[in-house]
């Protein structure tokens, strides 16, 4: 008798053991849920032809495919998982990709080379702006050669063109998304694509609600919903964090939250460096005297930026191209140079003190992180303690900001490349082909430079025209760099999982879940049920 109940004991405890196990194995599996994103970033368009800021893109990335794609490890770009494979004439003029078969949009339609060459051919037929200009400027004709090949033809060699298709404006969405006529962009539009994900609602400002796509023909997410919920400061979006309403936080933390979270043991964090930068714009039209842009270029101290704002965690920047790429160089001068600016605007006609230049200085307030206000009030004091400039600073938000950015003139922005190759850094900027963050500037040798840049096939041939570019735009001015953002910054509870970190910045949701063990309440439960097991075991030995 003695001895079954010995048996049944160790029966009890071999029970138990297994339901803790299994238990613990949870926090190692998709157990599905929901995951909650908080962000203070904004989105202003998911039509893929027409969006072209950031946060939009990321969230495109979940909801379709495209041709091509960045690696999660590398700035490379390799084939995207709707192409089986792709290949490329000897002259370099003709892209011909095969595409998988039986894939579906998350509406249920078909994907094949017909469906692929209406979303190219649709941007290529917009009106000249962005992002169109990356599929505008380089491609002459698309062809759907058969039901699964799909063919693009160039108007001349480009070095960057499959980089250019990792970019969200050549990803391809349902035609039922749009009337087939849809030659405008549509900002409000719910695009179907062929990623993991579906729109399940948005509520502008408020959140997006992800969904899987059940037409997906990948593995599924390893979660069943995810919620982004939009915050209009950091300081919130981290309250939001350490209360535990929000799993993850990503972008755009401060160097206050950023600290909070690196001294708190009950958050987790990760970094990786960034190839973000931060620079003003100048739109030379109104700004036509190139004294008075290199007047203030000098009259800049990014040392102080960085340092009584950042704390450090940004860089000095002095050349539009970050010193990621090894073609970057110090163009511009370190400032501030209190001689170059007086000189300069005495040869204008400008004198300290009296006779002032009036500057109007245009920002974001909440997009760039809380910082912002900072920045732009800081910029202000260093021109004017030039004695030479008066400044008014004025500010609206994202959205408004993107509509009336040709009439502001003078103003901040930040810049994530489209595509990983210096000459990001500049055509979209500068030249006569530039349309979208266009400063108005162009000449004949920086044309010269960004034709270079595109299209010798000769590397130090491109070499010696990045540098140029960085060299003439630093002598002409029609931006001025100002830091560079040290790394990306996301914070998560310690019970999620498969948080990464991607050189393309984007940051991908169907790795992400919360595990068991992240679950309110789980610990607790498996605690009890080992003492509980442990507690029969003596009771049974008395």
């Amino acid at each position: 008798m003695k001895s079954r109940k010995i048996l049944s004991s160790l029966v009890l405890l071999v029970f138990f053991v297994g339901l803790l196990a299994t238990s613990q194995s949870l926090s190692v599996q998709a157990a599905g849920g929901q995951v909650v994103i908080g962000t203070t970033d904004s989105i202003d368009d998911l039509d893929p032809a027409d969006a072209y800021d950031y946060f939009s893109s990321n969230i495109l990335v979940q909801l379709t495919h495209g041709l091509m794609q960045m690696p999660i490890d590398s700035t490379d770009a390799e084939k995207g998982p709707i192409v089986e494979s792709y290949s490329v004439s000897p002259n370099a003029m003709e892209y011909t990709f095969e595409l998988k078969t039986d894939i579906k949009f998350s509406d249920g339609t078909a994907f094949n080379a017909t469906a692929m060459k209406w979303n190219i051919d649709r941007v290529l037929g917009l009106p000249t702006g962005e992002p169109a200009f990356l599929l505008t400027d380089v491609i002459n004709r698309t062809e759907a050669v058969d039901i699964d090949t799909f063919k693009v033809y160039l108007q001349f060699p480009d070095a960057t063109f499959l980089q250019r298709l990792t970019y969200t404006v050549a990803w391809p969405v349902s035609t039922i998304s749009l009337p087939v006529d849809a030659l405008s962009g549509t900002p409000d539009m719910i695009p179907a694509g062929l990623g993991p994900y579906k729109v399940d609602t948005w509520t502008k400002g408020t959140e997006i609600i992800l969904v899987p796509n059940e037409y997906y023909f990948g593995d599924p997410p390893k979660n069943d919903k995810l919620i982004v919920k939009f915050y209009t400061d950091a300081s919130t979006m981290l309250a939001a964090l350490e209360s535990g309403d929000i799993d993850v936080a990503h972008r755009v933390f401060g160097p206050d939250e950023m600290d909070s979270i690196m001294d708190n043991p009950d958050l987790e964090y990760g970094t990786k460096s960034s190839a973000g930068i931060r620079y003003i714009l100048i739109n030379v039209d109104m700004y036509d005297d190139i004294n008075v842009r290199r007047a203030l270029a000098a009259a800049v101290n990014r040392t102080e930026i960085v340092d009584t704002i950042f704390d450090n965690y940004n860089v000095e920047l002095y050349s539009m191209i970050p010193g990621i790429f090894s073609s970057h160089v110090d163009a511009f001068m370190e400032g501030p140079d209190q001689d170059a600016v007086a000189g300069n605007m005495t040869l204008s006609g400008y004198v300290k003190d009296t006779n002032k230049f009036d500057l109007e200085l245009w920002y974001t307030p909440t997009h760039y992180g809380d910082t912002e206000d900072d920045v732009a009030l800081l910029l202000k004091t260093q021109f004017e303690a030039t004695g030479f400039f008066d400044v008014t600073v004025s500010n609206t938000e994202w959205s408004q900001y993107l509509d009336q950015r040709q009439t502001m003139g003078f103003y901040l922005l930040g810049w994530w490349f489209d595509y990983p190759d210096p000459s990001n850094y500049v055509d979209p900027f500068v030249g006569s082909g530039a349309v979208s963050f266009g400063t108005n500037y162009s000449t004949t040798e920086m044309d010269g430079y960004i034709d270079t840049m595109l299209t010798d096939p000769d590397a130090d041939d491109r070499l010696d025209a990045t540098i140029g570019a960085q060299e003439l735009m630093a002598e002409d001015v029609p931006l001025i760099p100002l830091f560079t953002m040290l790394s990306q910054f996301s914070a998560w509870q310690p019970g999620v999982k498969g948080v990464v970190l991607e050189p393309s910045e984007n940051l991908h949701y169907n790795s992400i879940y919360v595990s068991a063990a992240g679950i309110p309440g789980f610990e607790f439960l498996t605690a009890f049920i080992a003492i509980f097991s442990i507690g029969i075991v003596l009771k049974r030995k008395k």
